[in-house]
């Protein structure tokens, strides 16, 4: 039964393949979800796309559904987050041009390196360069002005996707610090749309929306949308990427605790003291607010929790909690060692045609074996990305979060391979509790404090040896294997 005096505040995620909208009380109890799942468009040239108003009819129907269960004069703000650098081109009408490029579309690549031979190479392109890839909101944005230009010509102003979604809720145009820093279009030093970018590649700063703090006001909701006559403007804060609403929900007063992410893609994600840059991975300006101006390091594994679904769906065709149980008794046994980059990467290799591999079979290899491989081969690319990101950084513990936290197996492995003890929260807290906190955030210029309930997984000393032989294996293999990568590739 909902109480009549509580506050009540909503979050949105827009990710890759669903949307979920969660409306939390002030203490941040979940009191109404609802969620669905859509498709988007994927050909076999390495193009994906989507028809942007797919994500906004959805949440429309979904706050729909929401206000008939609650009275809208409750609901104290909204704050929204999403999938990061898929690109939205709208017209000076603010309809769109053609289907948003999603972050994961691969049509890009001779646009990247074209970015990185022509863009002048100096401090205030450092960043930009580092981060680039396919994807990229600048590579997606020469591709059109190179291959649609009917398109191009066409264009009043790009947004990311929960900009996109914000903007068909309040009619406002903005951009938070988070995906304007990761767009490739943007000066970290500063703080400014990149003047090297839009001129070396000819681009107009007047496409690009204005940059405001995470958890500051983008308008109120129209409640026309809802057929509601009401007086009270519920207000939308800008919100932010999924990565640092994540970080947010999850640890925003454990600032230099990392957070692993095992969603559609594993992302490691580092918050970092006194705007500190790393030279590996991508420099984010969270910027939540005047007081919270953290800067937040985020390196991704392409291929992530995705890769168990891969495996047990296309490869066995076992139910996952069919094999994941007679696992556990293999753990540090195994020989086999998976090679996890079934979808390239960008992070620490930068090569987008990576593909994945098996190693150290023999004709004793079974289908087990082949299965914890990877487990542990996708915990190893992980341990290695973070030991690039932050080399001389030990860590006690780590925070594991997304579909792959609630494997019963996987976090103990996670524990053996980076010899750190494994936290999950037994509340799952999701990148829709950190736009709902942004939202909270807007309307008392504070976070809610939240209960922590962690269960934890301790690292096994014997075990703990053995994945450091497979780990340097895993090494061995990879660097065997991305040489021969860049070796076809020079010949090509």
């Amino acid at each position: 039964m909902k109480d009549v005096n509580a506050e009540y505040y909503i979050g949105i995620d827009i990710g890759t393949t669903s949307i979920k909208t969660v409306v939390y009380d002030e203490r941040f109890n979940i009191c109404f979800h609802v969620g669905k799942r859509y498709n988007y468009t994927a050909t076999e040239d390495g193009w994906r796309e989507i028809d942007p108003t797919i994500w906004s009819t959805i949440v429309l129907e979904q706050l729909a559904e929401i206000f008939s269960n609650f009275p809208y004069q409750k609901i104290e703000a909204i704050g929204v987050t999403g999938q990061m650098h898929t690109t939205v081109f709208l017209d000076q009408a603010q309809q769109p041009v053609r289907p948003a490029i999603m972050w994961n579309d691969e049509r890009t690549i001779d646009v990247v390196k074209k970015i990185k031979t022509e863009l002048p190479k100096n401090s205030q392109t450092e960043n930009i360069l580092a981060i680039v890839s396919t994807g990229s909101p600048l590579a997606n944005l020469i591709w059109l002005k190179q291959f649609e230009p009917e398109h191009y010509e066409r264009l009043g102003k790009i947004l990311i996707t929960k900009d996109y979604v914000r903007l068909i809720l309040t009619g406002e145009l903005f951009t938070d610090y988070c995906d304007a820093s990761t767009s490739s279009l943007y000066n970290v030093n500063t703080e400014q749309w990149s003047e090297e970018a839009l001129s070396t590649f000819q681009l107009s700063e007047k496409i690009l929306p204005e940059v405001r703090y995470a958890s500051s006001p983008a308008g109120t909701l129209d409640l026309s949308l809802f057929d509601i006559e009401g007086k009270k403007g519920i207000p939308v804060v800008v919100g932010t990427g999924d990565n640092v609403a994540s970080a947010i929900a999850n640890q925003n007063q454990q600032v230099q605790q990392p957070i692993i992410s095992l969603g559609t893609s594993g992302v490691v994600i580092l918050s970092n003291r006194c705007n500190e840059r790393l030279t590996t991975g991508k420099n984010i300006l969270a910027k939540i607010a005047k007081e919270d101006q953290r800067v937040i390091t985020q390196g991704a594994l392409q291929s992530g929790a995705k890769v168990i679904e891969w495996w047990s769906e296309n490869i066995i065709q076992q139910d996952i909690t069919q094999f994941e149980a007679r696992l556990t008794t293999k753990l540090g046994e195994n020989q086999v060692i998976f090679f996890p980059y079934l979808n390239g990467d960008k992070t620490l290799f930068k090569e987008s045609k990576l593909s994945g591999a098996f190693f150290g079979i023999d004709l004793n290899s079974e289908q087990d074996d082949f299965s914890l491989a990877v487990y542990e081969g996708t915990a190893f690319a992980i341990k290695r990305l973070m030991q690039q990101m932050r080399p001389l950084q030990k860590n006690d513990k780590c925070l594991l979060i997304g579909g792959g936290a609630k494997s019963q197996l996987w976090p103990q492995i996670f524990a053996n391979v980076l010899n750190c003890v494994i936290q999950i929260n037994c509340t799952a807290r999701e990148a829709n509790c950190g736009a709902a906190m942004l939202a909270y955030y807007h309307c008392h210029q504070r976070y809610p404090v939240l209960p922590n309930e962690l269960r934890e997984y301790e690292p096994e000393e014997i075990l703990v040896k053995k994945y450091q032989n497979n780990y340097q294996a895993f090494i061995t293999y990879s660097d065997a294997l991305i040489k021969k990568e860049r070796s076809e590739n020079d010949e090509a």
